[in-house]
């Protein structure tokens, strides 16, 4: 499957199939009030909706995987948008926040089985030594999401309503497909070695998902309430902006993260909990300080965390792709349901201290958690990689 060529035009339609998924799974991130208005429901009830939707894919996606292994990736692919789409349509009608929840569960239920295959099939389309690079530009459509994604759903949906911005990601749902339909080439599920993951004594994997599960429960005790976080600081006008421009620097993040991971892989790790502990310290500064210092502080936050987060999910998947090599779709499967308990974890953390009247405690937790999955990464998985 690997070709001279690097394969631009099929990587971009998974990136962009990325996109539209991950821009409904973050949904709820800039429409809580709106949503929670409308339903008749508490904001942290909205917010653990990610709890829910991170919650079922954690559960569904290793035996999903066991289950589809000798089935070819195309179709199986695409049957995930399929899904997708059935959630959008359920969201977009759901006349109370039962059927919310049921409209994000069938969703979730391909979520993750969208994810395990995604990037496996982006290292096989890949040259030989431009993996890392290959999934970057996938990574770059969930990074999108955060661009463009989630500010434009909660600009369409604070003026039209979040019913008229779901059903705008069905039409993107749509175009993803056609698109994947005709630049995706056929893609037999391959058989993996005997030994697997080889010693379950030396491989750097129980580590790795100890790091991630506390990688990104720190970053979702934070970005889940990253909407809220930015009206209590700096103004409810202030709310699209601050997601546009996490996701812009976002791109920054994902950008440098497929640059280097094929030889920064570890580095780049550790930059990511660096970043968001930064990122938690110029928060907390922002809940005790005045305007306009406030609004500099929270704005400087969301870039640090914006380029810490948005180089996470290249550096992870690489990291976990290269430990478990001998069979990447079961590493990455792993790494999905790691990085889902990790969402679950994070929102619902974050929905404990919010709904106490803590909104900046999201950000002591966020702090506090990447410290330790630093600390776990240094001292567990760097002797084990190196």
């Amino acid at each position: 499957m690997n070709t001279a060529k690097f394969p631009y035009v099929p990587l971009i339609s998974m990136s962009f199939a990325a996109f539209v998924y991950v821009t409904f799974e973050m949904f709820a991130v800039g429409l809580i009030t709106p949503m929670a208005q409308d339903l008749g429901v508490t904001e942290g009830q909205i917010g653990l909706l990610m709890t829910v939707y991170a919650g079922i894919v954690a559960v569904v996606t290793i035996p999903l995987m066991f289950y589809t292994r000798r089935f070819n990736r195309k179709p199986l692919f695409m049957v995930t948008l399929g899904f997708l789409l059935v959630g959008i349509v359920l969201q977009a009608t759901a006349s109370n926040y039962a059927m919310l929840v049921i409209a994000r569960v069938v969703a979730a239920l391909t979520h993750g089985l969208f994810w395990s295959v995604v990037n496996p099939m982006a290292a096989r389309l890949a040259p030989f030594g431009s993996a890392g690079k290959a999934i970057g530009v996938v990574s770059m459509g969930s990074t999108m999401a955060l661009v463009v994604g989630s500010p434009l759903a909660t600009f369409v949906g604070g003026h039209l309503g979040w019913r008229q911005a779901t059903w705008l990601l069905g039409a993107l749902v749509i175009v993803a497909f056609v698109s994947l339909l005709f630049s995706l080439p056929t893609m037999p599920a391959v058989e993996s070695g005997a030994h697997q993951m080889g010693s379950a004594k030396r491989s750097a994997l129980p580590s790795l998902v100890i790091y991630l599960t506390l990688i990104v429960t720190a970053a979702f005790a934070a970005y889940t309430y990253l909407g809220l976080i930015v009206e209590v600081t700096s103004g409810p006008e202030l709310v699209a902006i601050g997601l546009a421009a996490f996701g812009g620097f976002g791109v920054i993040g994902v950008l440098l993260a497929a640059r280097l991971v094929d030889q920064r892989m570890l580095r780049l790790n550790a930059f990511v909990a660096v970043m968001l502990v930064l990122a938690s310290i110029l928060g907390v500064l922002a809940f005790g300080a005045d305007m306009p210092v406030s609004v500099a502080l929270i704005f400087l936050m969301i870039a640090v965390f914006g380029t810490g987060y948005g180089a996470l999910p290249t550096v992870a998947t690489t990291i976990f792709l290269h430990a478990g090599r001998s069979n990447q779709d079961r590493a990455s499967s792993i790494y999905v349901v790691t990085y889902q308990v990790g969402i679950a974890s994070g929102s619902a953390l974050g929905s404990v201290v919010v709904d106490s009247g803590y909104v900046y405690g999201t950000l002591v937790l966020m702090g506090v958690l990447a410290a330790i999955a630093g600390a776990t990464l240094a001292l567990w998985s760097r002797p084990l990689l190196r």
